[in-house]
């Protein structure tokens, strides 16, 4: 469900304007992220990007800064966001869409799904901006990284590197790419304690 909201009303009108004016509006930030719970959990052969790209997701749903868009010159807000996949598929890329699921078990059942409509060559990206764009480089790390940008799609971008270990716990860096006329280093604090505490507390009742 969305609510369309004029720009007139938008109560950070002056601030969105200011920053969607120039070259670029976005935030770029790297984080340091500890995932060893979901290392560990995923050992269960569970997979590693959507278990991420879920957590991630249902901390986006649970700060309604990143849940606002700019659509055809009106601010939409999105009760609930999606996710778009980046996949590799051998020397180039493609993108698939799953809808978000807060029960993980139904969440991994749909991503399973679309993954495989994807490489059976069927186009489930419906082009809405209800959604995050996600990915993962993990032939890498890297603690800064900016990715293309059109500032008239104003849709997040999460993509995590390479795993590490430092004194038996596993790292990845997280780069959060946001407008910054909807977030601001605040919100994004509170984005990163709250994705921290969800990683450190998964974990998944009933797992099949």
């Amino acid at each position: 469900m969305e609510k369309i909201i004029s720009l007139d009303d938008y109560e950070r009108k002056d601030t969105f304007l200011m920053f969607h004016n120039r070259d670029n509006p976005f935030l770029f930030l790297t984080v340091k992220l500890d995932i060893t719970n979901i290392v560990n959990y995923c050992k269960g052969n569970k997979p590693h990007y959507a278990t991420i790209s879920y957590i991630i997701c249902k901390t986006v749903n649970e700060v309604d800064n990143f849940k606002y868009r700019f659509v055809d010159g009106k601010i939409v807000y999105y009760d609930n966001i999606n996710i778009s996949y980046t996949q590799k598929t051998n020397n180039d890329i493609g993108f698939f869409q799953t809808e978000y699921i807060d029960d993980y078990n139904k969440y991994i059942k749909e991503y399973k799904r679309r993954e495989k409509e994807y490489f059976d060559g069927i186009n489930n990206i419906d082009g809405g901006h209800d959604q995050i764009w996600v990915s993962c480089a993990p032939w890498m790390d890297f603690t800064s990284l900016i990715v293309p940008y059109d500032k008239n799609i104003t849709i997040p971008q999460f993509i995590w590197g390479k795993f590490f270990k430092e004194k038996k716990r596993v790292y990845t860096h997280l780069m959060i790419m946001a407008h910054h006329g909807f977030v601001d280093g605040q919100h994004i604090g509170d984005f990163v304690s709250r994705l921290e505490n969800n990683i450190k507390g998964f974990n998944v009742e009933g797992d099949e």
